[in-house]
């Protein structure tokens, strides 16, 4: 496969210089190697810096197009217009869709958009980090990172896993594949001689996006379709040929999710072959409540909406979901001609009726909000309720706490004198198939249990207590696991409290809130797990009296 890639990238630059001087080229047998056994390119076409098309012959005299897509980082001829979600009155639209600015390569950053957008409508395996709650946001909440060629990007665990982002210990896509937008070097896990990770959690892993194994250079993904049919070219047909095609990457992902793919397929439009994927067959999708990936001559984008011939996108150069970008179907987008579609479909799982609605012609689900607000404290003493017989804040800064945060510089103290009764209490929509979690820290003096108390209250209803003494010290930062599938899917209270008596000391301190997958066994009520030896702290813990 190395050979491959340098034999291509050679001949790219032959093809590149041809092609704008209006030529094509049949290559010589020296470009046929990167070829299986068996199979010819017949020829390749060089649209333009961001678009190449080889065409394969297989063994039988069928032909494929392999279409190389490495859409820009961002817009190659300036701004875009765009119109407000608010302003927009569409003929079918999937509202609420998730925007997210490019990274790693556009059509990995668009089944991301999809694939987000399908995790916050019924689908919930499919981003179970620790950022919102376990829900994949509707835009970047990340931050950036840099690359050895200076180039700044936003981190999106989505699209492609990287170390240090959103809780990763280890080495992921960012860090094993990317060297610079269109590098054609070997990947960083080639050249500095460790282990591969293992795909996992990102969509454009399972794409091949970026990998220089598949001969696809950073940024850069490939889509298979029949070159003198309109048949769909289905993901068992990539999968026969071992094609690192990336729609057959999509459906990898979800199998690996725990979900069934009932559609998959890539297609041509109907603008580039008779009997192509048409604008009904377009409308037909968002009406089920299906996105469709929407290939142009250089560019890889999400419909999501239409009105008459128009179709609404989002472009993966803006991280605004309140911005939406629109093109005439059959038509082009920054001087990008439309050339396909990809469609997949995930078998529906069995939802409560509030989690969507059916109209008689548009599919529009209306999802449930399970983000807890300010999971982390990281925003300070917003979004949560305090209160402490003492008057003492609750949710403190880390110069201000006896124990490092779990995470970032902020975190709850709870307790920590006498007489005390402290809480703090949100409102949240509890979110079903999984349990609420939180980094949850006992310190106590007590020898003796049940005369300090933490609780937990659901509207205001005790559903569970840890006696708060020093046979439930948890040694350092442990897990705080809740059960609240009784209220799945319901809008309640949740109150942490700790309840301290006249003599000797209790403490408790609460960080990172987050929705998990649930465990094995049943919990009723709560579970904690103390902190591993390896991160245990020794000593006592000072209290707020003093």
């Amino acid at each position: 496969m190395k050979g491959f890639k340098v034999i291509f990238t050679k001949m790219f630059f032959v093809f590149l210089v041809i092609a704008l001087l209006g030529g094509s080229i049949t290559p010589s047998t020296q470009a046929q190697d990167i070829t299986p056994t068996g199979e010819n390119v017949s020829d390749i076409k060089v649209f333009n810096e961001y678009y190449t098309e080889r065409y394969i012959t297989l063994d039988d005299g069928t032909q494929i197009t392999e279409a190389i897509i490495n859409g820009p980082p961002s817009p190659p001829l300036g701004e875009i217009e765009w119109i407000h979600a608010d302003e927009l009155k569409p003929e079918g639209i999937i509202p609420n869709f998730p925007s997210y600015s490019w990274v790693f390569g556009c059509t990995a950053v668009s089944a991301a958009m999809i694939a987000a957008y399908q995790d916050r409508n019924g689908y919930p395996n499919i981003y179970t980090g620790p950022t919102n709650g376990g829900v994949m946001p509707l835009s970047n909440v990340w931050g950036t990172w840099t690359d050895g060629n200076g180039d700044s990007y936003p981190s999106n665990p989505l699209i492609a896993s990287q170390y240090g982002v959103d809780g990763r210990t280890t080495k992921g896509s960012i860090d094993d594949y990317w060297v610079s937008y269109g590098s054609t070097a070997n990947d960083p896990f080639i050249t500095g001689g460790w282990t591969e990770h293992t795909y996992g959690t990102a969509i454009g892993d399972y794409m091949k996006t970026s990998q220089s194994n598949f001969g696809n250079k950073d940024g850069s993904s490939k889509i298979y379709t029949w070159s003198h049919t309109s048949a769909p070219y289905t993901c068992a047909d990539a999968a026969n040929r071992s094609d690192p095609d990336a729609n057959l990457g999509r459906m990898q992902f979800y199998q690996q999710r725990g979900y069934e793919v009932t559609t998959c397929y890539n297609q041509k439009t109907d603008n580039q072959v008779s009997g192509g994927f048409t604008l009904a067959q377009f409308k037909a999708e968002i009406d089920a409540g299906f996105p469709v990936l929407v290939h142009v001559t250089g560019h890889t984008m999400v419909g999501y909406g239409y009105d008459g011939t128009k179709i609404y996108i989002r472009d993966t150069w803006d991280n605004d979901p309140n911005k939406t970008y629109s093109m005439q179907w059959g038509g082009s987008y920054k001087d990008m001609m439309m050339q396909s579609v990809s469609v997949l479909r995930l078998k529906r799982p069995d939802q409560p009726s509030t989690g969507k609605l059916y109209l008689p012609v548009v599919y529009k689900p209306q999802p449930i909000d399970y983000t807890i607000k300010n999971w982390n404290f990281e925003q300070g003493r917003v979004a949560w309720t305090e209160y402490s017989t003492h008057g003492w804040e609750l949710i403190m800064n880390a110069n201000g706490l006896p124990v490092t945060p779990y995470s970032g510089s902020w975190a709850v103290w709870l307790a920590g004198g006498h007489n005390e009764v402290s809480s703090i209490s949100q409102r949240i929509n509890v979110q079903p198939q999984k349990r609420l979690t939180a980094r949850f820290w006992v310190d106590s003096e007590e020898t003796s249990c049940g005369y300090d108390n933490f609780i937990v209250r659901v509207n205001d209803v005790e559903i569970g207590r840890v006696e708060l003494c020093a046979a439930n010290e948890t040694g350092g930062w442990g897990t705080l696991y809740v059960n609240l599938s009784t209220y799945a899917d319901q809008n309640v209270k949740v109150t942490f409290e700790a309840r301290t008596d006249g003599s000797l000391f209790s403490s408790v301190f609460l960080d990172d809130f987050v929705w998990t997958s649930l465990l094995n066994e049943d919990i009723e009520g709560l579970k904690i797990i103390p902190a591993t030896p390896s991160e245990s702290v020794p000593g006592s813990i000072l209290p707020k009296e003093n």
